[in-house]
């Protein structure tokens, strides 16, 4: 992400990708480097970093998704993630909160989202939650700043365990992502409901260790934080709705490159677990929001990477007294515009509406493993147990 004045990580990416392709024409092909083999310690590793070590990155962030991930060529199970990431883009939007700088001065990017709908010139105050009936429990009052990233996760039998948001600015912290506050809490969930299934133990280690059965369903391509943490918690996969270009695929990198942990099933069949979730574009289940999110992230960067820094209408935020103006095309910048607000409310809307070609499937096909039908029902009423205590957080009831 940018860091204001400085260039941003996506800009050095491309001119140094250009510049080498450039030499490369004008000079010929530069010469291979010599691969030096990996230092002592690291050449005893178990296949996947030894075997990766000399390969292009090209390679190496490439996932093969036949191996990996086989339930996806198949689309009763490409239909039942869609589900789960319709749930998603619907909770999104029912606490979406664009406040990244506060609820006053002008977004002119939010134009839609200005208090009360008065879009006439100056500063205004931005809507917080989008509560259409505010009475009882259901305050229409929010404190939270707005970046919109949010991640649920989903056990082995398609039962919904918890969701929770990106809270940086309300920690004054900038490691509580959505992905790693939810896994935190699995870590401990785990112990106390038994129904849930999170996946089988490994060895003689806890069964926080041992999320995997677990899916995650995050809204944006996970860090090298998150990815990290779901990778010490063993979670299955993730599946997210769209590309961090500044994350560097490091998710992929993560799963090619961590060893596999073998264990045995109450069955006493050996099976081996990846050291690292499988890291899933949306696109590969069908979800076409995942394009459009992406593509409005590169035009919204475009614009202001190129945007008059004297014209306040072209930044993201200019602060109620004018004295300063927000033109970094940060992607949790973008998350709080109206392009994105529209994106996932269409998407959320698609949970109501959605009409199931393979309503009796399941995958896998095992005892106590609900049906599509069964997975669309528990992501409806999950909605309705967050939309009145769920928050950005849930304080999930045991």
């Amino acid at each position: 992400m940018s860091d204001g004045n400085g260039i941003n990580r996506r800009d050095l990416i491309v001119k140094t990708a250009g510049a080498a392709g450039l030499a490369g024409t004008l000079g010929g092909a530069a010469p291979a480097l010599a691969q030096a083999p990996p230092p002592p310690g690291f050449d005893t590793q178990a296949p996947p970093l030894v075997d990766n070590w000399a390969r292009q990155l090209n390679q190496v962030v490439k996932v093969d998704f036949s191996r990996d991930a086989p339930e996806l060529a198949l689309e009763p199970a490409r239909e039942r993630h869609r589900i789960y990431c319709y749930l998603l883009m619907k909770l999104i939007h029912r606490f979406w909160n664009g406040n990244k700088r506060g609820p006053l001065g002008t977004y002119p990017q939010r134009v839609k989202q200005i208090e009360g709908g008065r879009q006439v010139p100056g500063p205004h105050r931005y809507e917080g939650d989008q509560i259409p009936n505010p009475e009882g429990t259901r305050v229409n009052w929010d404190r939270y700043l707005g970046h919109n990233i949010a991640c649920i996760a989903v056990d082995g039998n398609g039962a919904i365990i918890d969701f929770d948001f990106n809270h940086n600015d309300f920690f004054r912290s900038t490691v509580e992502h959505a992905e790693s506050r939810l896994v935190r809490r699995l870590f401990s969930l785990t112990e106390c409901f038994d129904s849930w299934k999170t996946g089988q133990p490994v060895g003689d280690r806890s069964r926080a260790f041992s999320l995997n059965e677990v899916t995650l369903y995050t809204s944006l391509e996970s860090c090298a934080q998150c990815s990290g943490i779901m990778s010490l918690g063993g979670v299955k996969q993730i599946v997210y709705m769209q590309n961090d270009f500044t994350a560097y695929m490091i998710g992929n990198i993560m799963y090619n490159l961590s060893n596999r942990t073998t264990t045995r099933k109450a069955n006493g069949e050996l099976s081996s677990l990846p050291g690292a979730p499988v890291p899933i574009p949306a696109s590969e289940v069908g979800l076409d929001e995942f394009r459009m999110l992406n593509d409005g992230n590169l035009e919204f960067a475009d614009k202001l990477s190129n945007a008059d820094h004297s014209d306040p209408g072209q930044a993201f935020f200019v602060s109620q007294d004018g004295t300063f103006m927000d033109f970094s095309p940060s992607i949790t910048s973008f998350l709080c515009t109206d392009q994105a607000h529209d994106i996932f409310e269409q998407g959320g809307r698609k949970l109501d509406t959605l009409a199931l070609r393979f309503a009796d499937s399941r995958f896998p096909d095992k005892d106590n493993v609900l049906t599509n039908g069964q997975c669309l029902k528990e992501a409806r009423d999950f909605f309705k147990y967050a939309d009145i205590d769920g928050y950005r957080g849930s304080p999930h009831k045991l």
